[in-house]
């Protein structure tokens, strides 16, 4: 299958930044396709792109898979404003928790939420043809805010991948959130690595709450619930790489 990769630029009014926005698409497909929105989308297809220089390599994953999809990915806000839209929740007591903590943050997830669905949407719908429900897929806080996503607009974001997620920036209110929502029959993709860092303390955190926020969306009678612990997993792309292309496989398969 021939694909076709585009990329753009969005304003994001509630920031004022301008976001790149990458298309990945079958090229000769003309009926209504899934779409995937993934966040961090600098990282997702080039390693020359990619924030540390290594990319998800998810042009390789879709071919693989032969997944007839259209991904879109939208380029992430730099350092500390990045967790502000990746999360609706406003921690004040995260400075010092990781070196790079150096003030409170969060707080803007829901405006970056609405922005995906009253723009971005509108957008990708004005261009191309999808399918009314939405894939999300993330790491990291992009697992968070995914889950958020789908909390808040559960009949739009019908399945979600979240994947190393850094649920332990307010899990609490996370499980609430989940608590409160009603995604009666969607699906959930969620795992964590068991050595997401070398520091220890840090990698548990990840365990702990990722274990948490699993306990929770398990009873919430989703159609498909999958977590996994993944042996050695680390928190980088070139580990998020090996499994994406078969986790988006297992998304699109109603009948597994």
């Amino acid at each position: 299958m021939d694909y076709v990769f585009e990329q753009y630029s969005l304003k994001l009014n509630f920031s004022e930044r301008d976001a790149a926005v990458f298309v990945y698409r079958p090229k000769h497909i003309n009926s209504a396709l899934p779409c995937l929105i993934m966040h961090d989308g600098q990282n997702l297809f080039d390693d020359d792109r990619a924030s540390f220089g290594v990319s998800w390599k998810l042009r390789e994953a879709i071919e693989k898979h032969d997944l007839k999809i259209m991904v879109v990915g939208v380029s992430c806000a730099d350092g500390l404003n990045r967790l502000d839209e990746y999360s609706p929740f406003y921690n004040k007591n995260i400075v010092g928790l990781r070196d790079w903590l150096t003030r409170p943050a969060g707080g803007k997830g829901n405006e970056y939420i609405d922005w995906i669905v009253n723009d971005l949407i509108v957008w990708i719908k004005s261009g191309y043809s999808v399918n009314e429900e939405f894939l999300m897929a993330g790491s990291s806080m992009g697992g968070l805010i995914s889950m958020a996503a789908m909390c808040r607009y559960p009949r739009m974001f019908t399945k979600i991948a979240c994947l190393s997620n850094a649920l332990w920036f307010a899990p609490q209110e996370m499980a609430e959130l989940i608590e409160s929502s009603e995604v009666l029959g969607n699906c959930v993709y969620m795992d964590v690595g068991l050595n997401e860092s070398k520091n220890e303390d840090e990698s548990r955190s990840y365990i702990q709450t990722n274990r948490k926020i699993a306990s929770v969306w398990a009873k919430k009678g989703l159609s498909r619930f999958e977590y996994r612990e993944i042996t050695d997993g680390i928190h980088h792309e070139s580990d998020w790489s090996k499994r994406i292309g078969g986790i988006i496989s297992g998304l699109l398969d109603e009948n597994r």
